[in-house]
């Protein structure tokens, strides 16, 4: 006989047809126009990237205020590093949540996470979802998550070679700090996850401000550490609001966040309340000398970060909603940085 049996494979990971709403999304005109800077746009996260930019700002700031002279070098590599730092877990995470939808848990790869609660159809938005259509490579994912380490290393023992051994140990405790909050144990338990967002906390808020201030004065002190809670808590708010892209996906994954533990009402009730502790501690700073008068000028920005977390009254989260918060909350950001080397250069 000469019939040759019909014989049928399985569809690769991330292939679809046009008739799944991946597909759809794919041939619509919203992203005819996705193009390599557009991709590369998405890795990098340029918003994100200059809001974890806060810290640093608020560390020389504070250094300038406190008498220390401005090393042009020094900033460079600490804005370098930060920046390398920062693009570096966020695609780690989301390479590590990728790796873990295909082992261990591939319904959430399924179409259902590309529609909002409002029946749209979402644009491609993160690298889970550049790497699920195909559109980057994981070998290539992987490759920029060790550039990114390389890059802000190397800048860290620059530095030490420049002020001093505690710049290159802040720089390697931040790397052990987000490679625990990338563990399977830690990042998709029950509670542990709250290890992780603290980690979280201190490598991309406390750390980075501390660096910036000891590299232009060789010394820290405690007011100096309660100074840089606010920029930190601020800073890692911005960061954590991008989970709002990908809850329903974390869910699936059973990714301990916030918002798939407690809700997207109570999550973004949490940041607002830490949000304005936050500008509270500067008004307590102020009150025990530790800051000046012109710290004041940070409040200008306490308006757009309350907004960025009270002004959802929507049932469910849609992505609108999602993208407003993280619009938002990153200008605030970016806002109270400015403010602050404002209100500190010239104090």
């Amino acid at each position: 006989m000469n019939e040759n049996p019909e014989v049928t494979t399985p569809k690769l990971l991330g292939e679809r047809g046009a008739e799944s709403p991946i597909g759809q999304a794919e041939n619509g005109s919203g992203l005819v126009a996705y193009g390599l800077f557009a991709i590369f746009a998405r890795l990098l996260r340029p918003a994100l990237t200059a809001a974890m930019t806060l810290p640093i700002l608020w560390g020389l700031a504070l250094a300038h205020w406190h008498g220390a002279d401005m090393n042009g070098w020094s900033i460079a590599l600490l804005l370098i590093a930060n920046s390398a730092f920062c693009v570096g877990l966020t695609l780690a995470g989301q390479y590590v949540d990728f790796r873990r939808a295909i082992k261990n848990d591939r319904s959430a790869l399924s179409s259902e996470q590309f529609v909002g609660a409002e029946g749209q159809i979402l644009p491609l938005q993160d690298v889970f979802q550049l790497l699920h259509s195909q559109r980057v490579r994981p070998g290539a994912v992987r490759s920029l998550i060790f550039l990114c380490l390389w890059i802000a290393m190397l800048s860290y023992i620059w530095l030490s070679e420049l002020v001093g051994w505690p710049l290159l140990f802040f720089g390697v405790l931040s790397v052990l700090l987000a490679a625990v909050s990338l563990l399977s144990l830690v990042r998709y338990s029950r509670w542990q996850w709250l290890f992780g967002d603290a980690a979280i906390l201190i490598a991309v808020g406390l750390l980075p401000g501390l660096s910036a201030y000891y590299a232009h004065r060789e010394v820290i002190d405690r007011w100096v550490l309660l100074a840089s809670v606010a920029p930190a808590v601020l800073a890692w708010l911005a960061f954590m609001a991008y989970n709002l892209l990908s809850w329903r996906r974390d869910w699936r994954l059973r990714r301990g966040t916030a918002i798939t533990v407690f809700g997207p009402d109570l999550a973004l009730d949490g940041a607002a309340v830490m949000g304005v502790a936050a500008f509270t501690s500067v008004l307590l700073l102020m009150a025990m000398d530790a800051l000046p008068l012109s710290s004041l000028f940070v409040l200008g920005s306490l308006p757009i970060f309350l907004r960025a977390f009270t002004h959802i009254n929507q049932k469910p989260l849609t992505h609108a909603d999602a993208v407003y918060v993280i619009d938002r909350s990153t200008q605030a950001a970016i806002l109270a940085g400015l403010l602050w080397m404002l209100a500190l250069w010239n104090g």
